[in-house]
Formats: C-alpha cells, sequence, structure tokens
C-alpha cells in the first residue's frame, strides 16, 4: 500500500502532534512534543518531522508509504502562497512557511488552519457527520472557529474565514492577543481566564483554590487543573469559566444568525475536560441570545474526535490534495 496513508500534523503554540491516518480516517499511530517556536519556522519545522518520525515507527511505516503532509497551523493561510497570515501564538506574520516545509519534508504539503483543519474532520467522520452546514468552535488555549457551508470548507479572502474568536462581542472592551478590543477568545480561551485569574487573585486579593495549585503564576495552566478546581466548587473559578462558556454560547447565537447551520460543534482541550459542564453554560448564553429560530433547529454537539479532530483533518486536506 505504497504511499496509501498520510502524515496529520497540529502544529500548536506550545505542542506538536503528529499522526499517521488510513485512508479510512483512522490514527493509526501519534507523537507529540513541545513546539519551541522560538527556534524559529526550520526549527518548529524539523521538530515536526522528528515527531512524524516517531509516529511512523510506531506504525510500522516509513515515508514512502506517505503520498502527503497535512500541517494545521493557527493561523489564517493564504490558499495561493501557503504563507502564514498572522499567528500570534508562535510570532510568526507573513511568512512562506509552505515553501520552508516542502523543503524540511521532501513531501507534498497541504496547510490550512487548525481549526478548519478539525472542523473539517468532525463534519467528515466526527460528531457533524451527515450535516451539510457546520460551525466549530475550539477552545483551548486561544480559540479558532470553522465553517462549513454546504459541503465545503469556507476558506474566504486569503483563507481568513472562520476566524471567529476574534468576532468583537464587546465594543472597547478586553485587549486580545491579536490587538484589537472586545475580541471572543479575549473573554473565552484559557488565556482570557489566566488574565482573569491574575486580576481577581492577585491584583484583588481574592482567595482561589487555584493558588494551591499554581502558586499564582496561572499562565500554562492545565485544563485538568481547571476541572479539579470548578468541581471543588472554587468560587474565581466558577466565576470566570461560566462566565466564558456563555459568552461562547452567545457567539455561538451570533453565528446562527449569519450563517444559520444545522449543526455547531464545540472541541478544544478545555471543552474536551469539561465536557457537559460547560455545555450547559454554551446552551444558555446560546438560547437566551437566538433570533428567529427555535433551540432545537440547530443541533449543539461536542467534538467526537477529541485531540485527534485537528490532525485527522489535516491528513483529509493532505488525501484530498486541499480540495475539501
Amino acid at each position: 500500500m505504497s504511499g496509501k496513508y498520510m502524515v496529520g500534523i497540529d502544529l500548536g503554540g506550545t505542542k506538536i502532534l503528529a499522526t499517521v491516518v488510513s485512508p479510512k480516517f483512522k490514527v493509526v499511530a501519534r507523537s507529540k512534543c513541545k513546539t519551541k517556536s522560538e527556534l524559529g519556522i526550520d526549527g518548529t519545522g524539523k521538530r515536526m518531522k522528528e515527531a512524524a518520525n516517531e509516529a511512523l515507527a510506531d506504525a510500522g511505516l516509513s515515508w514512502n508509504d506517505i503520498a502527503s503532509v497535512g500541517i494545521a497551523v493557527p493561523t489564517p493561510v493564504d490558499p495561493e502562497t501557503g504563507d502564514a497570515l498572522h499567528s500570534p501564538a508562535l510570532g510568526w506574520k507573513n511568512q512562506p512557511l509552505r515553501n520552508k516545509f516542502r523543503k524540511i519534508f521532501r513531501k507534498p504539503i497541504y496547510l490550512e488552519n487548525d481549526v478548519n483543519c478539525g472542523t473539517l474532520a468532525e463534519f467528515r467522520c466526527g460528531a457533524a457527520k451527515g450535516y451539510r452546514h457546520v460551525v466549530g468552535f475550539f477552545l483551548g488555549t486561544g480559540l479558532g472557529g470553522g465553517i462549513i457551508i454546504d459541503g465545503r470548507l469556507h476558506t474566504g479572502v486569503r483563507g481568513s474565514a472562520g476566524e471567529l474568536g476574534h468576532e468583537i462581542i464587546h465594543f472597547k472592551g478586553r485587549k486580545c492577543g491579536c490587538g484589537k478590543l472586545g475580541c471572543l477568545e479575549a473573554y473565552c480561551s484559557k488565556t482570557a481566564f489566566c488574565r482573569q485569574f491574575h486580576k481577581l487573585i492577585v491584583e484583588e486579593g481574592k482567595k482561589s483554590l487555584l493558588s494551591d495549585y499554581t502558586d499564582n503564576d496561572f499562565k500554562g495552566i492545565k485544563s485538568g487543573v481547571l476541572l479539579k478546581c470548578y468541581n471543588a466548587k472554587d468560587k474565581i473559578t466558577r466565576r470566570v469559566l461560566n462566565r466564558g462558556f456563555y459568552l461562547l454560547g452567545l457567539a455561538a447565537a451570533n453565528q446562527a444568525s449569519i450563517i444559520s447551520p444545522e449543526c455547531i460543534v464545540f472541541g478544544g482541550g478545555v471543552m474536551e475536560a469539561f465536557k457537559k459542564l460547560a455545555m450547559s453554560h454554551i446552551r444558555r448564553g446560546f438560547e437566551e441570545n437566538l433570533f428567529a429560530l427555535s433551540k432545537n433547529d440547530i443541533k449543539l454537539k461536542l467534538s467526537a474526535l477529541g485531540d485527534d479532530a485537528v490532525p485527522v483533518g489535516a491528513a483529509i486536506l493532505a488525501m484530498e490534495k486541499g480540495e475539501v
């Protein structure tokens, strides 16, 4: 079966997840490592290839078995040039990623925004399978989005569609990592949660169980720690996260008014940890801000693929040579 498998890679701000994916969209092996974006694009590319090498070895395969490589990146990608337009998570802007990664992997390279890939995978073989119009929100360190219209991934001008974390939900509100004010990501993302914890606990002196786990250094806090404090009924944790989840539901209601999808999928590391605990607040934010439609007209679903959604979507992109 030479050349029938694909390598799908999720290049995140903090970690790389490389997978080997079969023609039936099944992950046969995976490998993780830290990103270390301070090594630059070439250094990061080499780390991706090392992770892919480990996954291939675990699968008992070689690069001769791989037709092409799909890479999901936390930035809009210009479909014509393969340039990364703007990635605050990696510190890259207008960089020729496709050309650089092609030289490192020596295989055809297909690049796409990470949450576009995750939404594509959920549409093809996950929670949104069987629907034609789908929106995805993936909540982790940041907050990304993806859009499927009439069964096709919608990327828009220069691949910049679906940046749902940067829809403005509060005029002149909190500053986002992108530099704008009032973005959804500034209210609902691990980065946003950590900023609020610092404000409430460090600056205002409020007590929280979070201090026992972090020594008041909230940067890089794990979703599992947030879940422990949440389940322990820590007031600060619940106050910050519940508001974030509600606003995510509000943003989903906005997309219902704009796109009117049949299904909205919620994924990412935070959603993977909180599941129904998050969904109850998301549903309330959605239903209280929904216009014209009934709450039953649009299905709200948790990701079915978990951490594999993004790299599997990247593999699907490579499998179909970017025609998705």
